[in-house]
Formats: structure tokens, sequence, C-alpha cells
């Protein structure tokens, strides 16, 4: 009993005990870099029987579906081909790009946001005040009190020309 209890213990002390080359494991396995014409053929061979291998699996479970209608999945095969385009390295960006745009925008300026002008006008910094739908220079210059609401066509005086006016009226002695 004490010796099955020492080689339990002794086992746990290796176990737990620092290894002092802790590199000595990895240095142990040889790298596979084949450097000579016969090496480098023997490698693709052994590659190419694994996709040998790989296919044949393949081949298998499609044939075994074909074969038992219950297996299959969705009315679809396992390994069914896709001849859809893959997307490119350029496409994926593009499409990345927009997703991005899109949701920074989110973020920045919600949908609603007034992008310039007095908040809560459409047009502006002017609104529609003649009444035609379109926010256009002639309700701009009804907005400055240039043309009155009201009347087509006659037009106030400016500030400037009240002023102008009002010199001309005084006499000259």
């Amino acid at each position: 009993m004490f010796k099955k209890l020492e080689g339990i213990y002794t086992a746990a002390k290796q176990a737990f005990k620092k290894n002092p080359n802790p590199g000595a494991a990895i240095k142990s396995v040889k790298t596979n870099v084949p450097d000579t014409k016969l090496k480098k053929l023997q490698a693709a061979n052994k590659i190419a029987t694994q996709r040998l291998k790989g296919a044949e699996a393949k081949l298998k479970q499609t044939n075994f579906e074909i074969a038992n209608k219950a297996f299959k999945k969705d009315d679809k095969l396992t390994f069914a081909r896709d001849k859809k385009k893959t997307e490119s390295n350029t496409e994926a960006y593009k499409r990345i790009q927009k997703e991005n745009t899109k949701t920074i925008k989110k973020f920045i300026a919600p949908k609603g946001f007034n992008k310039g002008g007095r908040v809560g006008l459409k047009g502006g910094s002017f609104p529609d005040l003649s009444g035609d739908g379109k926010t256009t220079f002639k309700d701009i210059l009804i907005g400055r009190g240039v043309i009155k609401k009201g009347k087509k066509g006659k037009k106030t005086d400016t500030p400037i020309q009240k002023a102008v006016k009002k010199d001309k009226k005084k006499k000259v002695i």
C-alpha cells in the first residue's frame, strides 16, 4: 500500500515539476519540408491521395442519399454544388463599405434629422409662404418683407428705399 502511494506521489511530483528546458519538446519535432525532388513528389502524392479519399467519401454520401430518399435534408443533397458566382474581394469590400456607411449614418443622422436651416421647416430657413408647394425666391422675398403676402406684383419699399424717399421729400432752402 505504501509503495502505491509513493508511486502516485512521485508521478504527481513529476507532473507538477517545472521543466528546466521548456523548448525541448518543440525542438524534438522535426519540420516536414521536402528538400529533394523525390520528397516533393511524395508529399504532393500524399496530398492528392487525401483529396481523393475526401472526394470518394462525398460521392458515397451522395449515392446513399439518392438511394435513400428519407435521409435527404430539405430535398437537397448534402454536398450539392452551388453554381452561384462567389464574391470577389473588391465586391466584398464594396458591400462592407456600403453596410458601414449605412450604420454610421444611423448613428450620426437618424431618420427625420433636419440638415441645416431652422429646425422644423421643410425648405430650410424659409417656409413655403406663397402656397405653391415649393420654397422659391418669391417665398424668400415674402419672408423678408419685400413683397406682401396677399398682393401679387406690388412691392413694398425696403428700408433703404424708404430712407431715400424721406430725403427727397425734405425741402432744401
